[in-house]
């Protein structure tokens, strides 16, 4: 979990995101393919990965509890909330499209939470 640090500097992270009318544009097309050449090729560094990733979900309101999980040929997304918007889902899956999405409720704490699993088929 992320500290009340870490969480309050995320919430200012995001307003300054909205206050710039943030738009994710190609990031989204260019981070599958740094993705799948670091699943593929190894070429890549992890840490700007999943920095990319969780700032990429965030522009979507889609808040991460965890830090976002790289392992083999998939990475996941730990969401913070029990609902889902099939309609950000479906803009992401437009950027994500070379990769298998696995929609999972765990529950964590008393509560039912989402983790989106992503997996590249090579």
């Amino acid at each position: 979990m992320y500290s009340e640090e870490e969480k309050r500097q995320l919430m200012d992270d995001l307003k300054e995101m909205e206050t710039f009318r943030a738009d994710v544009g190609d990031e989204g097309k260019i981070l599958q393919e740094d993705l799948k050449e670091y699943f593929i090729n190894g070429n890549g560094d992890r840490q700007d990965l999943i920095f990319r990733i969780e700032l990429y979900f965030y522009a979507f309101k889609l808040f991460c509890r965890k830090t976002v999980k790289i392992d083999r040929n998939q990475f996941t997304i730990y969401l913070n909330d029990s609902l889902l918007d099939w309609h950000l889902i479906k803009l992401v899956m437009d950027d994500f499209g070379d990769f298998e999405l696995e929609i999972e409720a765990v529950k964590e704490n008393m509560d039912v939470l989402i983790n989106l699993n992503f997996t590249l088929h090579y």
